[in-house]
């Protein structure tokens, strides 16, 4: 059901789907863009994809202007209510990037609720925000302790090698992502007086993105899930290889791997694998229900 509440989530009047590719006799693959919620994210990927199926994206970036909180139960009727205007009925193929794939994990709990289906549920890089909760005390502290040495690691041998754009760059995202509640907002107005829009790195870190994100807790679904994960997510995700969707999801999850990192996933030569990959879950590509990799 869709309240007042939840509509008053995107911008009036603008544009929800942004079409990428709108020939083809497939079924249609919606995709839901991360953090920042440009649409541009898909571009390549859409390219990499095989002819034959036509691809739209959701367009989510008003939210990083819509001036309120929102959380992904609000976001995925809207969404739903979209897409229903290019396919009135399931089965449905989406995939999500990042905080994209958890709007997409949401719409296809509802989809079942309302006697639809989706039949991809693609998720691009995008950990479920309970795994931690999940964890014994021991776990979740093991986690952290991990993460931490980790990402120290990483920042060293870029100094050490003298790789200054990749120190700055990682170094900029860590402090954003956990600093940008503070003083984001204040950067936000400072932007719309200019009329001028905000940084990449800034929008791609929003705190009401981030905090939309650490708030949802998903709930079970029956049907499989394909998760992609990029080879570099972090040792301190090698106890569950699922990032964490095992424990909600009954109907099985199918695990595939992308050289690179969270952002190079999406660009060529890594968005390949992904579109490659993408394209055998589409309509019907073989082995759709047949899990690779079980966690």
């Amino acid at each position: 059901m869709i309240t007042s509440n939840s509509r008053s989530v995107v911008s009036a009047g603008h544009p929800l789907i942004v079409p990428f590719r709108t020939d083809g006799a497939g079924s249609p693959l919606f995709c839901l863009p991360g953090a920042g919620g440009s649409v541009h994210i898909f571009e390549e990927m859409t390219a990499a994809l095989p002819k034959g199926h036509p691809v739209y994206a959701i367009d989510m970036e008003p939210l990083c202007d819509a001036g309120r909180e929102f959380t992904v139960e609000e976001l995925a009727p809207v969404y739903l209510e979209a897409i229903r205007t290019i396919q009135s009925r399931g089965p449905y193929y989406f995939c999500g990037y990042s905080f994209g794939g958890l709007v997409a994990y949401e719409m296809a709990i509802r989809l079942l609720d309302e006697g639809d289906a989706a039949n991809l549920v693609g998720l691009l890089d995008a950990a479920n925000p309970a795994m931690l909760s999940n964890l014994s005390q021991a776990d979740a502290a093991n986690f952290h302790k991990t993460y931490l040495v980790d990402r120290l690691k990483n920042y060293g041998l870029h100094l050490l090698r003298g790789d200054l754009k990749a120190f700055a760059g990682r170094g900029s995202a860590f402090i954003v992502a956990r600093l940008g509640k503070f003083f984001t907002p204040a950067i936000k107005s400072f932007f719309q007086v200019l009329k001028r829009p905000l940084p990449r790195v800034l929008r791609a870190n929003d705190p009401v993105f981030q905090k939309a994100w650490h708030s949802y807790v998903p709930k079970r679904y029956a049907k499989s899930l394909v998760v992609f994960r990029v080879d570099d997510r972090g040792p301190e995700y090698d106890n569950d290889p699922s990032m964490g969707w095992s424990a909600c999801v009954t109907g099985g999850v199918q695990v595939h791997t992308v050289p690179g990192g969270h952002v190079d996933m999406m660009n060529q030569p890594s968005v390949q694998v992904v579109a490659d990959t993408l394209a055998t879950y589409l309509d019907d590509g073989p082995n759709r229900n047949e899990p690779e990799s079980a966690a």
